[in-house]
């Protein structure tokens, strides 16, 4: 869930039940880590990414560290012994199946946001302390991703001639500052939270109300994550098994 650039402007699926999305999302997923056949996966795939069409450039750019960690598979699997053919076909795979479940989470659970990610876990009944942790995490990613981008630019414009040592040594103390910045900041919140009476609860923000349209996105992505398994199992015993 990044800010700025990389954060999802147009939502698909507006409107439909935060629950209803996350178990939509997660059977997707599920569903997709499990297809061994690439024509189905490839659908997948297409299908996934004309939904985050508006989105696109986004999307592909989030896809980047995605598919350098596929890299490896693709360098890796051809030296496990296999025979080259069956080692690109079990990269390709995998490829898809990363790629699919990537995209499914991009598209029903990130636009979410982290508040209403926050709420649709208390409602799941979640616990409560585990979830105010996931929500002041993620904002705290980026208070220490700002800080370690401001100084590492400051230290850039107004750096002397330095030889290596000395800039990995720069690079150590914008870190180790930033660091210890975050803890320094991070007890004084705790201390306000306590003093507002905070208990580790995140309250509910929004209103939940199932709706009509949240039954049938259901019903869909459950006949969706189950029909594709089906239709995976029936293409792996004839001659469509690529």
């Amino acid at each position: 869930m990044y800010l700025d650039r990389l954060e999802f402007k147009n939502d698909v699926f507006i409107g439909v039940d935060p629950r209803c999305r996350m178990g939509v999302g997660v059977c997707l997923i599920l569903s997709s880590i499990t297809i061994s056949h690439s024509l189905i996966l490839g659908g997948l795939v297409l299908g996934l990414g004309f939904c985050l069409i508006r989105d696109i450039s986004t999307a592909l750019l989030r896809l980047i560290p995605v598919n350098l960690f596929v890299l490896f598979l693709w360098l890796t699997l051809p030296l496990g012994g296999i025979g080259l053919r069956d080692a690109l076909k079990e990269a390709l795979v995998y490829t898809l199946r990363i790629n699919a479940a990537a995209l499914t989470y991009m598209a029903a659970i990130i636009p979410l946001g982290a508040g209403g990610l926050a709420n649709a876990l208390v409602k799941f009944r979640c616990p409560a302390k585990l979830t105010a942790l996931f929500l002041l995490t993620y904002r705290y990613i980026f208070v220490m991703y700002e800080r370690v981008f401001i100084s590492l630019r400051a230290m850039l414009i107004r750096q002397p001639r330095q030889n290596t040592r000395e800039r990995w040594a720069s690079y150590t103390a914008v870190f180790g500052t930033a660091l210890v910045g975050a803890v320094l900041r991070a007890q004084k919140t705790g201390k306000a939270m306590e003093a507002r009476g905070f208990n580790g609860v995140i309250p509910v923000t929004r209103n939940f109300s199932w709706k009509r349209r949240d039954t049938l996105f259901l019903g869909a992505g459950l006949f969706l994550s189950s029909g594709l398994r089906v239709l995976d199992r029936f293409l792996a015993g004839t001659s469509w098994n690529f």
